[in-house]
């Protein structure tokens, strides 16, 4: 009967119950022949089970080692990145709600905020408090330069080894799981056409059959095309070996910079004869004395810093009691007389 409106026309409210009432019978059916042919394969009685074949199996294991070795790459990176469990769960936790994760501070950067602090407490013109001020300042640099290792390698890195797992791995899974589905209603076909021998029990097994065959080349073919292609994640690992390549030179360079500028101003081996004939010293009244206490030059003039219990040579020197010429291995500067006992 046509609806008065001129839709189409609609279907008795007393055939559609029927129809989703078939469909339901059908689906339980189903579940119910899959979940006895599964039972009766786990207790060993099944009359025969289909198998894969061998290159099928080899594909299979292959795809397992993909699959635990990604894995195992992502989370020891992510470890890595983030030792804390705690902190890595609500970082993922913030990533799966799309929200912006808040602001933590790196070890170098805090250590960094620490230092100067304590510089400008004690006097940055002093030269401890300055030194103090001028790590700080490095180490925030190298806090910075953690920072972006960390994030290039969760955008570089990370997320495309996500991706392949999260993708294609994910999906070639559950095409493997629709395949054993298939698997269980083409054994329960087999078994309910040997007993009924009728065409309608071998119509539906051929009709089976030729899904789990369809089904199963689909798969090989997934297999096989991650098998070879997976190795292009090798691009993502050489480029975590880029940026920590990267992440070091910048954190040698800061280093380095802050190793010049601090260096003590001591005079090598080549320059001692002119540093000893500068003093007017002699050579003769050398000493070996033992360092009284830690001694940090405030001076910049060829004045070296000393450890407690150091043992070192000196000379006197005519024109200055309160400070001896001493001598530590290659480097010759002044040190205070009341820092040494002569011995």
């Amino acid at each position: 009967m046509a609806d008065s409106s001129g839709g189409e026309e609609r279907q008795p409210p007393g055939e559609v119950l029927n129809e989703k009432f078939s469909a339901f019978v059908k689906f339980a059916s189903t579940s119910i022949t899959r979940a006895k042919q599964f039972t009766v394969e786990k207790l060993g009685r099944a009359e025969s089970v289909t198998s894969y074949d061998d290159q099928f199996e080899s594909l299979s294991v292959k795809i397992d080692q993909i699959k635990l070795n990604t894995e195992r790459i992502i989370d020891t990176l992510e470890s890595m990145i983030q030792p804390n469990p705690n902190i890595r769960l609500e970082e993922a936790v913030y990533s799966k709600l799309d929200r912006v994760q808040p602001h933590r501070s790196t070890g170098h950067e805090l250590l960094g905020v620490e230092l100067s602090r304590a510089g400008n407490e004690f006097g940055p013109e002093t030269q401890y408090g300055g030194y103090l001020v001028r790590c700080g300042e490095v180490e925030s640099k190298i806090g910075l330069a953690e920072r972006r290792y960390q994030n290039t390698i969760k955008t570089d890195v990370l997320t495309p080894l996500k991706a392949f797992l999260e993708v294609d791995l994910k999906t070639l899974l559950r095409e493997k799981r629709n395949l054993v589905v298939l698997r269980l209603d083409l054994d329960a076909a087999k078994a309910q056409a040997k007993k009924a021998q009728g065409d309608k029990a071998e119509s539906n097994l051929r009709s089976i059959q030729a899904d789990y065959d369809s089904k199963m080349e689909k798969v090989r073919g997934s297999m096989e095309r991650i098998v070879q292609t997976h190795v292009n994640n090798m691009g993502h690992i050489k480029g975590y070996i880029s940026t920590l390549k990267s992440y070091y030179t910048d954190c040698m360079t800061y280093l380095d910079d802050i190793g010049t500028e601090m260096s003590p101003p001591v005079v090598t081996s080549s320059d001692n004869e002119d540093i000893l004939s500068h003093y007017d010293v002699d050579k003769s009244e050398a000493k070996k004395a033992r360092v009284l206490y830690d001694y940090e030059s405030e001076e910049t003039d060829n004045h070296l810093s000393l450890l407690i219990d150091q043992v070192i040579t000196v000379y006197p020197l005519k024109d200055d009691g309160d400070y001896y010429l001493a001598q530590v291995g290659d480097t010759i500067g002044k040190v205070p007389a009341a820092y040494l006992e002569l011995i």
